[in-house]
């Protein structure tokens, strides 16, 4: 694959990828919505926005790497460290919703009338919505990033 289609297959990858996380994230938010959330549902979409986020972070490496900008253009843009600290936010604040997912489930597993507290509820949907909030300065200064 030439330089070009290598650069385009890679940005290409990396744009599905985070609107795949985007998804993700607000099918989370439609799950815990409902009164009785389906924890084995959130823990399997969680699992997969964990899978996307490392294949971001890969696809991400790659353009930096092998993309026709190369590090030279990446190592001194501000937009692109505020993207890269953006996301890094974004992990830290999926932890919380993480550990919680993967507690619930064991916790329907062991008693199908499992149900998570709604003041539970309610705090890992305020992390999982500050994640989503997270996406719009990060497809902005990716934007910026491009123009720098």
């Amino acid at each position: 694959m030439s330089g070009l289609g290598l650069d385009l297959g890679l940005a290409v990858a990396h744009h599905i990828l985070v609107f795949g996380l985007a998804i993700m994230l607000a099918m989370e938010l439609a799950y815990l919505r409902a009164d009785r959330p389906p924890v084995s549902r959130l823990a399997g979409v969680d699992a997969g926005y964990g899978m996307t986020s490392l294949l971001i972070i890969a696809v991400g490496v790659c353009r930096v790497l092998w993309g026709a900008k190369g590090w030279a253009a990446y190592e001194t843009n501000p937009f692109f460290w505020a993207k890269v600290g953006t996301f890094a936010i974004m992990g830290l604040c999926s932890i919380a919703p993480t550990i919680a997912f993967l507690r619930w489930r064991k916790a329907f597993r062991a008693d199908a009338a499992f149900a998570p507290e709604a003041v539970e509820v309610a705090k890992v949907t305020r992390w999982v919505r500050i994640e989503l909030l997270l996406l719009f300065p990060l497809v902005g200064f990716a934007a910026a990033m491009a123009r720098y």
